[in-house]
C-alpha cells in the first residue's frame, strides 16, 4: 500500500509535471515555487511527495535500504485490466529492470551489465562514435537549415548502443519507436484507450529481446549480449537467460534516450545565447565544461523516483512507510546553496560537474561517460564544421510528455556560410 500526504507536509494542488505549462518551461513553474519555505511538498496531481533541495535528494541516494528504488518506472496512471494482461503475457512484469530493483537483486544484474560501459570499452568507441556522427553530419550543407535531433541526436546514440548490444542495423529504427512507447507507458499518463496499444508494443519489444538473446546464443559476437551469454555459459544460476533479456530492457532504452536528450539540451543552450556558442567555438577546451553545465542547469533525466520502506524524516517532514518521492533533480541542480547564481549558465563553473543528473550511489548511471563522451564529440564536430551555426529563430519547442526525460523532440538550426 503506498502511503497519501504526510502529516504537515504542504500541498500543491496545482502542481502537475505533466501540465502543458509544465512541460513548456518547467523552470518557470519552479521559479514561482517557494522551495526555500517547502523544499518537499505533495503534489495530489501524481500523488507524489515532490523533493527538490540538494541535500535531501542526495540522502535519498546514499540510503537505498530506506529508500526503495521499487517505483522508478512504476505507472502514474492506472492501467486498465486489458492493458495489464497484455503486458504480463508479454514478460513485462512489475519491477522488470536494474533500475527498479534493490539490493541484493540490483548489484548482481549491474555486475554484469557494467561491462559494456567500463571506461575503456567506451574510450575505445571514440573513432566510431566520431566516425558516425561525421557520417550523419556529411549530409548538412553550409548554408542549409535542418532539425539537429532528428539529423544527429536521435540516431547517433541509438547507433552506439544497439551496436554495443548486438541489435542488427536493421531493427534500430523499430526498438527506438518502442523506446518512445516506453517512456509513455513508465513515466506518462496515457489515456484509457491509448493503453491497449501501448502495452501491445511493450510486449513486442519484450518478445523483440528474448529473441535477441536466444539468436546470439546460437551466433555469438562481440557485443554485450554475447558476453552476457558467456557468463550464463559459465554458471546458469549467476545470470539467467530472463536475467539478460531484463538487463538488455534497461540498457537499450537508457543507453540512447538520455543521451539524445543530453544533445539537444546543450546544444539548445548554447546556442540561446549566441555568445556562448562562440566561446567554445574560440576555445574547444571548453566543450567538456559546456556538458557538465547542460547536465546541471537543464538535466535530460530532470526527476527520478523512491519510496520509503519505513517511516523516516525527511527535509523536516515525517514520512510514513509507503510515501512515494518525485526527486526533482533539476531543482537540486539549482540548488543556490551549492551552485551560487543557479538560473545563470556558466561554462566556468568550478563545480559543475557536482550536478546530480546522473543520480547518485548505488545506481548511478552506467552510461553517464559514455553520454559525455558522445555530446563532446557533437559539439566538437559542430563547432569545427559550422563555427556560425545558430537557432532558427521563431521555433516553438515541444517536450515528449512524461515527468522523466526532457529534451526537444525538434531543435532547428541553421548553418551560416
Amino acid at each position: 500500500m503506498t502511503a497519501g500526504v504526510a502529516p504537515g507536509c504542504p500541498v500543491d494542488a496545482a502542481f502537475d509535471p505533466l501540465s502543458p505549462a509544465y512541460l513548456d518551461d518547467p523552470y518557470a513553474i519552479m521559479a514561482a515555487l517557494p522551495l526555500a519555505e517547502a523544499p518537499i511538498f505533495y503534489a495530489p496531481s501524481i500523488g507524489y511527495h515532490v523533493v527538490t533541495r540538494y541535500a535531501d535528494i542526495a540522502q535519498v541516494f546514499d540510503d537505498p535500504a530506506t529508500y526503495s528504488a521499487a517505483v522508478a518506472q512504476a505507472p502514474l496512471v492506472p492501467l486498465s485490466p486489458e492493458a495489464q494482461r497484455i503486458l504480463l503475457d508479454g514478460g513485462h512484469a512489475p519491477q522488470p529492470s536494474m533500475v527498479s530493483l534493490d539490493e541484493p537483486a540490483h548489484a548482481r544484474l549491474r555486475k554484469p551489465a557494467a561491462r559494456a560501459f567500463a571506461v575503456k570499452r567506451v574510450n575505445d568507441l571514440v573513432p566510431t562514435i566520431r566516425r558516425v556522427a561525421g557520417e550523419l553530419l556529411d549530409g548538412v550543407a553550409a548554408g542549409a537549415e535542418f532539425d539537429l535531433i532528428g539529423e544527429l541526436a536521435f540516431p547517433l546514440p541509438a547507433s552506439i548502443v544497439f551496436s554495443l548490444i548486438g541489435v542488427p542495423e536493421a531493427d534500430v529504427p523499430q526498438l527506438k519507436r518502442w523506446c518512445g512507447y516506453r517512456a509513455a507507458l513508465g513515466w506518462g499518463r496515457p489515456r484509457p484507450e491509448d493503453q491497449v496499444e501501448i502495452a501491445t508494443h511493450m510486449a513486442a519489444y519484450r518478445r523483440y529481446l528474448r529473441e535477441l538473446v536466444d539468436r546470439k546464443r546460437a551466433a555469438r559476437g562481440d557485443d554485450l549480449t554475447s558476453d552476457l551469454l558467456a557468463i550464463h555459459d559459465e554458471d546458469p544460476e549467476r545470470l539467467a537467460l530472463a536475467e539478460i533479456a531484463s538487463i538488455l530492457f534497461s540498457l537499450s532504452f537508457a543507453g540512447h534516450e538520455t543521451t539524445t536528450g543530453l544533445i539537444g539540451n546543450t546544444v539548445r543552450r548554447l546556442l540561446e545565447a549566441p555568445e556562448r556558442w562562440d566561446a567554445i567555438v574560440r576555445e574547444p577546451a571548453l566543450i567538456p565544461a559546456a556538458v557538465d553545465e547542460s547536465l546541471r542547469f537543464d538535466p535530460s533525466v530532470p526527476v527520478w523516483r523512491r519510496v520509503t520502506t519505513r517511516p523516516v524524516t525527511l527535509a523536516g517532514v515525517e514520512l510514513p512507510r509507503g510515501a512515494r518521492l518525485f526527486l526533482w533533480l533539476a531543482a537540486a541542480n539549482r540548488d543556490a546553496s551549492v551552485f551560487p547564481d543557479p538560473d545563470r549558465f556558466d561554462l566556468h563553473r568550478h563545480n559543475a560537474d557536482q550536478h546530480l543528473a546522473f543520480g547518485k550511489g548505488l545506481h548511478y548511471c552506467l552510461g553517464a561517460h559514455l553520454g559525455k563522451v558522445e555530446a563532446r564529440i557533437v559539439l566538437d564536430e559542430l563547432t569545427r564544421r559550422f563555427p556560425r551555426l545558430r537557432l532558427v529563430p521563431g521555433q516553438r519547442l515541444s517536450f515528449h510528455p512524461n515527468i522523466s526525460f526532457r529534451g526537444p523532440q525538434q531543435l532547428r538550426v541553421r548553418v551560416a556560410p
